[in-house]
Order: C-alpha cells, then sequence, then structure tokens
C-alpha cells in the first residue's frame, strides 16, 4: 500500500509529545501528601480545595499558588516554605524540583521529530496548556526551534499572592512562534484546527493531527476531515495518577466521564482514529511519507509575491546605493585632504592657531571625518543592507520552488566572498579593509606631520639664524 506524503504536522503536546502526567502526577503527590502529614490536614480537605483553586485559575498546574487554599494558614504557609534539615529543601522547593526532575519527552519524539525537521517538514503544536506552562516546557527541554510555531491559549497571569522568580520574558523562545488563543480554549475545537492549517496555506490532504485522547484530538481531526493518528501510548487514563488527577482537577465532571466512556469502548462508537501509534512517535514513518512543506498557492498570490521579492530587492539596491555614495565621499575626502596637504607645503602657509601645521591640521580633520562616514556605512547602513538581503534570502527559499528564476538574494549573497591568499573575505571585511586604508594613510602622514618641523618653521628659523649673523 503506497503511503501517503504528509508535508505539515499539527501536535497535541502534553502526553504526546511529553509525559505530562507522569510530570504532574510525580511533583503534586508528594506536595499534596506533605503538605498533609506536616500540616495535620486532611488528605481529602486538601484535595478539595486544591480543586477549587483549580478550577478558579482554569488550570491543575496552578498547584503552586498554595497561598490561595482556604484550609491553610500563616502557621502552615511557613511550614511549606520552611527547609527541611534532611535534604535542604521546603516542601514547596521539592515540588519545583519533582516538576523539573520529571519533565521528559516520550521515546524516539526528539529523534523523530529531528528527522521530520531536517526533510523540512513544517510542525506545529496545539494544545490546550497556557502560554506560560508550554514555554516553561520548550525551554526546559531544548525544544526552541524544533517546532515552527505553537498555537495555546493566552496566560491568566500570576495569582496576585505567588512571587515572581524569574523576570519577564525569560521563558520567551528565541526561534519558536507563539500564537496566542483565546482563554480558557478546549478541545475538541475543529474550527481552530482548521484556521491554523489555512494560516500556513498547507494542503489539508497533506496534513496529520497527532493526539492522546480520543474524545479531544482525534474527534476534532476527524469533525476537521485531517488524518487523525491516535498516540494511544500516551493515553493513560486507566491509571493512578490519572485517577488522583480526577479528584482535583479543573476539568468538569462530565468532560472526566465522556473521556473515560470513550477510551473504554472507541471501537464501537464513531470516534475512530486512522492511524495508532501503539508504542512510539517513530511509529509515523510505518504509515507517511514526508516531505518539505510547500504551501498552496494561486496565480493571485503569486503575482503579490513578485511584487513583495521585487520591492524588498530595490531596498537592497537603495541601501547600496547609498553605501556606494557614503565610499564615494569618502574618497573624495581622502583626495581633497592629500591634495591640500600638498597645496599647504607648496605655497608655504603658515600656522594659524596654537603653532600647529595647518597640514595637521586639515590630516586629523580628514581622519575624523572619513571615521565618521566608516560608522555611518558599517554601523547604519550596511546593517539595514544585511536585513534587507536576509529577508529577501527569506523570500526566496520559500517561494523558488514555485518560481525558480527567484534566486538573486541567494546568488548574490554566495558570489560576494572573495578569496585573497586562501583566505575568505565577506562584505563587512572588504568595507573594514577600504576604510582601514583611507585611515592608515592620514595617521600616518598625521604622525609624520608631528615629528617632522613644518618647512615654513624651518626656513624661518634658518632666516633668523642668518638675520643675526649680520647682525654680529
Amino acid at each position: 500500500m503506497k503511503k501517503t506524503t504528509i508535508d505539515l504536522i499539527i501536535t497535541d503536546l502534553d502526553d504526546t509529545i511529553w509525559d505530562w502526567l507522569k510530570m504532574w502526577y510525580n511533583s503534586f503527590q508528594p506536595f499534596i501528601s506533605s503538605i498533609s502529614e506536616k500540616c495535620n490536614i486532611d488528605i481529602a480537605l486538601l484535595k478539595n480545595d486544591f480543586k477549587k483553586l483549580h478550577q478558579k485559575f482554569g488550570t491543575t498546574e496552578v498547584s503552586f499558588a498554595y497561598q490561595n487554599l482556604k484550609s491553610l494558614n500563616n502557621k502552615h504557609l511557613k511550614i511549606i516554605e520552611t527547609k527541611s534539615a534532611q535534604n535542604g529543601k521546603s516542601i514547596i522547593h521539592e515540588y519545583y524540583s519533582n516538576k523539573k526532575k520529571n519533565l521528559i519527552l516520550y521515546k524516539d519524539v526528539l529523534q523523530t521529530l529531528t528527522e521530520l525537521k531536517k526533510v523540512g517538514v513544517k510542525l506545529i503544536g496545539f494544545t490546550e496548556s497556557n502560554s506560560f506552562y508550554t514555554k516553561y516546557r520548550i525551554k526546559h527541554l531544548s525544544f526552541d526551534g524544533i517546532f515552527d510555531a505553537i498555537f495555546c491559549p493566552e496566560d491568566h497571569g500570576l495569582p496576585s499572592k505567588v512571587r515572581r522568580y524569574y523576570q519577564n520574558g525569560f521563558w520567551e523562545p528565541n526561534i519558536t512562534k507563539f500564537h496566542y488563543l483565546p482563554r480558557g480554549t478546549k478541545k475538541p475545537n475543529p474550527k481552530i484546527l482548521l484556521q491554523i492549517v489555512n494560516s500556513v496555506a498547507a494542503d489539508i490532504k497533506k496534513t496529520i493531527y497527532i493526539g492522546d485522547k480520543l474524545n479531544k484530538d482525534i474527534l476534532m481531526a476527524n469533525d476537521a476531515s485531517i488524518t487523525s493518528v491516535y498516540a494511544q501510548y500516551g493515553d493513560k487514563i486507566d491509571s493512578n495518577a490519572y485517577a488522583l488527577l480526577r479528584e482535583v482537577t479543573h476539568w468538569p465532571e462530565k468532560d472526566v466521564q465522556k473521556e473515560a466512556a470513550v477510551k473504554q469502548d472507541y471501537k464501537n462508537i464513531d470516534v475512530q482514529p486512522m492511524f495508532i501509534l501503539k508504542k512510539s512517535f517513530k511509529e509515523l514513518f510505518k504509515y507517511f511519507e514526508f516531505n518539505s512543506f510547500w504551501p498552496q498557492i494561486n496565480q493571485v498570490d503569486k503575482d503579490a509575491i513578485i511584487k513583495i521579492w521585487d520591492k524588498v530587492i530595490s531596498v537592497q539596491q537603495h541601501f547600496n546605493d547609498i553605501e556606494i555614495k557614503i565610499r564615494n565621499f569618502a574618497l573624495t575626502i581622502f583626495t581633497f585632504v592629500i591634495t591640500g596637504i600638498g597645496f599647504i607645503f607648496k605655497s608655504e602657509i603658515k600656522p594659524l592657531f596654537f603653532n600647529v601645521s595647518p597640514a595637521l591640521t586639515l590630516a586629523i580633520v580628514g581622519i575624523i571625518l572619513i571615521f565618521a562616514l566608516f560608522f555611518m556605512d558599517r554601523f547604519w547602513y550596511h546593517n539595514l543592507l544585511y536585513g534587507a538581503v536576509n529577508q529577501g534570502l527569506f523570500i526566496e527559499s520559500r517561494w523558488k520552488k514555485l518560481i525558480p528564476e527567484m534566486t538573486l538574494s541567494e546568488n548574490i549573497k554566495l558570489a560576494s566572498p572573495t578569496k585573497f591568499w586562501r583566505i575568505k573575505i565577506n562584505s563587512k571585511t572588504k568595507l573594514l579593509i577600504f576604510y582601514s586604508l583611507l585611515l592608515l594613510t592620514l595617521i600616518i602622514i598625521s604622525i609624520s606631520l608631528h615629528t617632522t618641523p613644518h618647512n615654513n618653521d624651518s626656513k624661518h628659523q634658518q632666516t633668523t639664524q642668518i638675520d643675526g649673523a649680520k647682525t654680529k
């Protein structure tokens, strides 16, 4: 059977890419047990209190906001925050440590995603988890750049009583783009799934959606007519961990019951996954061929792309012209200074201020002006030109398969470096060499003028000596 070719993967994250339930259970279970034991509070009361807290903020990941629990008083809070004599950690510190220690990827996920990335498949995450927790996991797992984009609900922000340990933006990814959905966005939501597909102009026939929940992920993909892939290895609602989650979750009870019913008898109901990953994420290669992502495009879009590209090339040309004019001006100043110095010596012009040679003054002014032009050229317009070239390269890399002639920026970048004595010299180095030759020449002349007496001064001294001899 011929495999379907796929170039866009949209996937759930929690319990599909990483083992969220294990991370949550191995941090929350000892957390609530320690509070119950050391504060002498009934565990059932604490569970109910945590459930209300989670429902208030719409997430089970706000357990660190224990200050908001009704069953705790100031004495209890002090116990939770006091370091233990045994391991030097407080209860809350232990909770954070366990979350970090137990946040791990499922087997073969990183290897599989890396291979897909090399092929050029577009990878997008779609999760119910708030943006803060998702960013934290992306950064902690060094996943920044693996996903092209992630769609997730906007964060609710920290509760007022919680102290922030990191500055704003600390967890912001540098490469992966985050797109924020309305707060409280829940699956199944086929409308949002289709919006994600449309946002990248993808072919729905070359798209798959992967998730671990039948009544959420698979139902949503099927309703959107997108190939559904069931990550069965991540669906663990019959575990002790899931049992505890049910007791303190922010989900409505009807959703919990529905999920259990679908999992128990999905073969006899409408929620049927098209493909199943039983043990590992890499089983994707059993079912699909993967190809470099290529957006759908019509003729109108093609004309618009050419227009945008042409504008970018014009901007490149504009900044390049400015740089050429600046360098021509620098050469003009250099020529004027050299000519001026020669004229001063020929005309025997005497010093006007502080007995400083006019030639030396002119040389120093030339150095200052040329350095100012170098600064403007290198750190102003050259950076703008560099940005315009990078934008041109981005457009060309994305569309050159559709328009093969659209490779000007790429060819310029390839042709720009020059080999000199086996040393590769790029545009920035060429620019530095050009100005260095001008400045070095003027600096040498300035030093020579400073250490050698002006010929007018010499003649003046000789005349004085002769007059003195005649007087005698």
